[in-house]
């Protein structure tokens, strides 16, 4: 089994690279993510931000370099995007000299000659300091063609090659990968570098699961990029028990050693929002009204609710409206086909696409209860976020959302249509049953500040990184 755990800097990043426990976070998966955050995204920018924040000199936050592939501090303008002025201020550092910045961007194009294109991205919007327009767009095309010059002259054997493989990167004793980076195709490489990992382990449904993920690159290179992370020594720190429980039993199915693995406490983000703005207690809504909050994805089981909606109305029942929030995502062909075969529903089921946290706070407060019929999870925000704000869910008996609100809500299985129909007009007519599922949250659960699960994640990064 596994065990469960839970200043002013340097002017220049490169001065702490070499120190004995210096632990990093890594956010290339936030600066390159746009849109909403939900789920992985939530819980990265939560890392991120407590590391930036967090005074400790042995703590830094780096981004993948995608012409080395390795890890290099945060340059100003991709900490100013991620709100450094606010969070931490003193953390930034003397600016380089543009003409500088610009002989180091075509020094790093002739001793990698190979990267690809978004490298030459990256290396332009450091020079021009991450402002978009002509200046950058130009310097793009101009590092794209000294590059595609190089490898030609080097493929031709003009040139003598550059001693990028003989390099070594930052002295980081550990790097908490980002997901983008895990999934991408650079992980296995960075296993056989001087860096160690460790990663998320948010699930393991690409592996346990392909049918819920479809045939693409995810569920093609998920697999072998953590066996190769594990094999490497990597540390995992779990969002679950039931993650973690995955993570085991496929790493024994693939005769792998198991690794050190951490179980962290998932933090209430959005309730942390919510009591800061003073927005935590129920509104008095003349609607009443069922949430439900995740991707639109075959997984997630909408059709289910799709259905049992469909039902009541066959059978006139009148259940409350059910509010949907989150991004479409993939297979969604049978759902998308039963709401236009019955094009009634689009009165009773409401998909509202993502929204920004404070107009989910509002649902959240404005909810009596919330349905998660999803099939498999890792943790299930959306089951935990109910507790959060006190108002009772319905959870599939999936293991990670039983864990996730604690055993304390009622639990269906994701095929029972029948069991889930029966309870969902229970909880929207019985009032009393209602209740008394409020008060048990009340007196059993509680939500877990982000401090404490950040300290709980960096002493874990800590002791792994002793361990090495």
């Amino acid at each position: 089994m596994y065990k469960k755990k839970s200043g002013p800097l340097p002017d220049r990043a490169e001065e702490t690279c070499g120190k004995k426990q210096q632990i990093c976070i890594d956010a290339t998966g936030l600066l390159a993510w746009r849109g909403a955050l939900a789920g992985i995204q939530r819980i990265e920018d939560f890392m991120v931000r407590a590391a930036l924040a967090d005074s400790d000199p042995d703590i830094e936050v780096v981004t993948l370099d995608l012409s080395s592939r390795r890890f290099r501090p945060l340059e100003n303008f991709e900490m100013e995007e991620l709100g450094i002025r606010e969070l931490a201020p003193f953390r930034l550092r003397p600016g380089r000299k543009r003409l500088a910045a610009l002989r180091s961007a075509f020094d790093v194009v002739r001793r990698y000659p190979m990267a690809k294109r978004e490298a030459d991205q990256q290396l332009a919007r450091i020079v021009t300091e991450g402002r978009p327009g002509l200046t950058c767009a130009m310097l793009r095309v101009m590092l794209r063609a000294y590059r595609l010059w190089r490898r030609g002259g080097l493929i031709a054997g003009l040139f003598r090659p550059g001693t990028a493989d003989g390099e070594k990167g930052p002295g980081y004793s550990k790097v908490l990968i980002s997901n983008y980076v895990m999934v991408g195709e650079t992980a296995a490489e960075l296993t056989r570098q001087g860096s160690s990992t460790a990663f998320l382990c948010h699930d393991m449904i690409p592996t346990i699961r392909p049918d819920f993920v479809g045939k693409g690159r995810m569920q093609s290179v998920f697999g072998p990029n953590l066996e190769a992370l594990v094999r490497s020594g990597a540390a995992a720190f779990c969002t679950s028990d039931a993650a973690a429980e995955m993570l085991i039993g496929h790493m024994q199915r693939a005769g792998i050693p198991v690794p050190t693995i951490h179980r962290f406490p998932m933090p209430s983000l959005l309730h942390e929002k919510a009591t800061r703005l003073g927005a935590t207690s129920g509104l008095d809504t003349a609607e009443t009204v069922v949430l439900y909050c995740s991707t639109v994805e075959i997984r997630k089981n909408h059709i289910l609710l799709a259905r049992i909606w469909q039902q009541a109305l066959d059978e006139g029942v009148k259940l409350p409206k059910l509010v949907c929030v989150g991004r479409w995502g993939w297979m969604v062909e049978e759902l998308s086909a039963y709401l236009e075969a019955h094009p009634q529903l689009g009165k009773q089921i409401v998909f509202v696409g993502p929204v920004s946290d404070e107009e989910l706070i509002r649902y959240y407060r404005s909810a009596s209860f919330g349905v998660f019929p999803s099939h498999i999870e890792g943790w299930g925000y959306f089951a935990s976020e109910c507790l959060d704000f006190g108002i009772p869910v319905i959870v599939s008996t999936t293991p990670s959302l039983i864990e996730a609100t604690g055993g304390l809500m009622p639990a269906i299985d994701s095929t029972d249509q029948a069991g889930w129909y029966a309870a969902i007009r229970r909880m929207a007519e019985d009032v009393a049953w209602r209740r008394a599922l409020s008060e048990r949250i009340a007196k059993k659960y509680r939500p877990t500040a982000p401090p404490d699960s950040w300290a709980a994640l960096k002493a874990g990064l800590k002791a792994t990184a002793g361990q090495q």
